[in-house]
């Protein structure tokens, strides 16, 4: 390939890079005025108060359209999360120890989590975000380490909890985490012997995020050796 076939490439690359930036700061100009009216009341920090609302909702949304496997979607929220925390920075209120940080706590997020479900699908939303689904989760962060769970109650709600609380995938200060469920419709009883096997297919005890085997050791063993014989997984 000669320089000037080189040069083209590299062009067209920028170009398609700056277009997709413009893209992404006009989506996110629009949610940020389709926020304004859902902020709480915040007179003397107004901006910061937006852009901290902003991020939240980001947040939220990103999960539900990984619920949704809409992964398009999910990478613009969280795109929007990061745009809307370089803008809240500059302007946020400071305190003893520097400037309030971007959190958001469980019970709040599950709150916001029920109100954006609703906005989605007004007749659907809240069922939606509350009903129980026994299931097995993977979680994966950005430098591709993944954890595995299980829960019986909606995954959105588990995976809230994992990013308040920096647990599972967001251990070590991971910001940004992607999910999926690797196994649906699990009957309860069924659910140790299946987080078990999962641990061990996807090697999440020697190189991802959880610290045991889970409570099925014999289950471990088998997804340690459907991985090492590359084979497709079980199911329950």
């Amino acid at each position: 390939m000669g320089i000037r076939q080189l040069l083209g490439r590299w062009r067209q690359s920028r170009a398609r890079a700056a277009a997709e930036r413009e893209f992404t700061e006009r989506a996110f100009a629009s949610f940020l005025k389709e926020t304004k009216p859902l902020v709480p009341r915040a007179p003397q920090h107004y901006f910061a108060a937006l852009y901290r609302h902003a991020w939240k909702r980001a947040a939220v949304l990103e999960i539900l359209y990984q619920r949704e496997s809409d992964a398009g979607r999910a990478l613009l929220y969280r795109q929007f999360q990061k745009l809307a925390a370089a803008r809240y920075y500059p302007v946020a209120p400071a305190g003893p120890y520097g400037r309030r940080p971007l959190r958001m706590g469980a019970a709040a997020a599950m709150r916001l989590l029920e109100a954006e479900s609703r906005r989605m699908s007004p007749q659907k939303g809240t069922r939606r975000a509350r009903q129980s689904s026994a299931c097995i989760y993977r979680g994966t962060c950005e430098a591709g380490r993944v954890y595995i769970g299980q829960t019986q109650e909606a995954p959105e709600r588990r995976w809230i909890k994992h990013r308040a609380e920096g647990t599972g995938p967001f251990k070590n200060g991971s910001q940004y985490s992607n999910w999926d469920i690797v196994e649906g419709e699990v009957p309860p009883q069924k659910l140790n012997e299946r987080e078990s096997y999962y641990i061990g297919l996807f090697d999440t005890l020697e190189n991802g995020y959880n610290d045991t085997r889970g409570n099925d050791w014999g289950a471990y063993e088998r997804g340690c050796v459907a991985r090492e014989n590359s084979a497709e997984p079980e199911r329950a």
